[in-house]
């Protein structure tokens, strides 16, 4: 892949991807932690346990669509007739 070609797929990358793979990861080392926001009530916890599930599905459903966009946006880079010479 020529290196005009690597500068758009960069600049996307550090825009969306790395904001919302680092915010996956903060979520995900919160969850594993068991942090719960220092409540040691059980109906808390599994209030808790849903809303992460929720979160948890959230998460998924952002990284499907920007996989889904990111994947577009390579389409459109490597299919532009413009940068065929």
């Amino acid at each position: 892949m020529p290196p005009e070609f690597l500068v758009p797929v960069l600049i996307v990358f550090i825009v969306v991807g790395l904001p919302i793979m680092s915010g996956t990861l903060i979520k995900l080392a919160r969850i594993m932690k068991g942090d719960n926001g220092g409540s040691s009530d059980p109906k808390a916890k599994s209030g808790s346990s849903r809303e992460e599930a929720e979160i948890m599905q959230e998460i998924h459903k952002t990284l499907s669509r920007l996989e889904k966009r990111i994947d577009s946006l390579e389409t459109i880079v490597l299919d532009n007739p413009q940068s065929k010479s």
